[in-house]
């Protein structure tokens, strides 16, 4: 039917009550096309087809091309060897199903976590990427994409508006993610603090003034009191700048709040063996260190790898003012998903509050097994290759570009 016909069929008069959404979306996509601000797909080759041997199919233009643009750090989402090893370890998992008729393999994951979507092999990935040589937690919990996870924390937590109210205090850069998990939160937004990008001293600013606001001091803060929850980034990716997290948590620690840091762009990139290769807080230029990245970086646990992020290369899963930290596998990881490393009563809180993940169909099996052995690669000699690759490029591009 037409819009006419149905109008008529339904006998609307000519001039409708309420107005076209579909008119309102335009001019809004009009409004950017003005602006030029109007984002779109870019259109992909002509001749993009399955015929990946062609130089102008898009999964073979980096070898032309030099990327300044995706996440993909490490470069394993383009790796050949990391495709078949994430399909041999796929074989393997499938040939346990074999001559099976009551237990067949699955596709998908057919459900949320808590109705059909749980298996064991999620279950042992988490209890991998929680395990001291990893992320060094209590437990862990999988996301669907680290939007998700950030999101699932941030919006349901048991805030309080009330005797004194809860805060969140969030430099004034973190990603967007955090951004709409702290909008859909149930904190009056009043009780939602910044502090400027990496300022330590902004933040203790902030803290102390939140302090008066409860009207509490700073060593009457106890379990019955407000809250106080920290947002932070690890490494930023706009800039690349790393955050001070030392000094975070332990101005933290002092005032009884505590952090929640994604290490979406820490992941992969930096680890127990290459802490050199950050930039120092006071500036110094540790670039200059880049060769000394083949020794290993000296810690009293050396069960720890390279590659699980600005925690790791400082040793600070176990800081007292951790909350919890995000690890996002759409960057460094080449993959999909992320893992909230905490304690297991947060764990346990997620799995009953947060609703993207309650409501959401599970990861499948060949995306849990593609985590494993991205983790694999990232921690160990292949990895170390790659983060070598990649700060020698960045030393690269800084003397050329300063």
């Amino acid at each position: 039917m037409s819009n006419s016909t149905y109008a008529t069929a339904f006998n609307r008069s000519e001039t409708p009550i309420f107005a076209s959404i579909e008119t309102r979306l335009k001019e809004h996509l009009d409004r950017r096309t003005h602006e030029g601000s109007l984002r779109s797909l870019m259109p992909l080759p002509a001749s993009a087809d399955a015929d990946t041997s062609s130089k102008k199919n898009p999964l073979t233009l980096q070898s032309a091309l030099v990327d300044f643009a995706s996440n993909d750090y490490l470069g394993l989402a383009r790796c050949p060897d990391q495709h078949s090893k994430v399909e041999s370890a796929y074989r393997e998992f499938l040939s346990r199903y074999e001559g099976s008729k009551t237990n067949p393999p699955v596709l998908g994951a057919t459900g949320s976590r808590l109705l059909s979507g749980d298996s064991s092999l999620a279950r042992t990935l988490e209890a991998y990427l929680a395990s001291p040589s990893v992320h060094d937690r209590e437990a862990a919990l999988i996301f669907n994409s680290g939007y998700d996870a950030n999101l699932s924390i941030l919006s349901s937590l048991p805030y309080r508006n009330e005797n004194g109210s809860d805060a969140i205090i969030v430099d004034e850069l973190v990603h967007n993610s955090l951004v709409m998990g702290v909008r859909m939160s149930r904190l009056d937004p009043k009780n939602v603090f910044l502090f400027r990008h990496n300022d330590v001293e902004d933040m203790k600013r902030v803290l102390k003034n939140v302090c008066q606001l409860s009207k509490k001091s700073t060593s009457a803060i106890a379990s019955s009191g407000p809250s106080v929850l920290i947002v932070v980034e690890s490494v930023y990716s706009m800039d690349g700048d790393i955050a001070p997290i030392k000094r975070i948590l332990d101005s933290a620690y002092e005032m009884g709040a505590t952090v929640m840091i994604d290490e979406a762009h820490g992941l992969g990139v930096f680890g127990r063996t290459n802490s050199q290769n950050m930039i120092l807080e006071d500036g110094t230029d540790v670039f200059s260190k880049i060769n000394s990245i083949d020794k290993p970086y000296k810690n009293e646990n050396t069960r720890k790898s390279g590659g699980t992020g600005v925690l790791g290369a400082l040793n600070l899963e176990h800081h007292p003012a951790l909350f919890c930290s995000v690890h996002t596998f759409g960057k460094a990881a080449g993959c999909h998903g992320a893992v909230v490393a905490g304690s297991s009563n947060l764990i346990s809180y997620l799995v009953n509050y947060a609703r993207p993940f309650v409501y959401s169909t599970a990861l499948p099996p060949h995306s849990l097994v593609t985590i494993h052995e991205s983790y694999e690669s990232m921690l160990g000699i292949e990895g170390e290759r790659r983060r070598k690759r990649v700060f020698q490029l960045v030393k690269l591009f800084r003397q050329k570009m300063l």
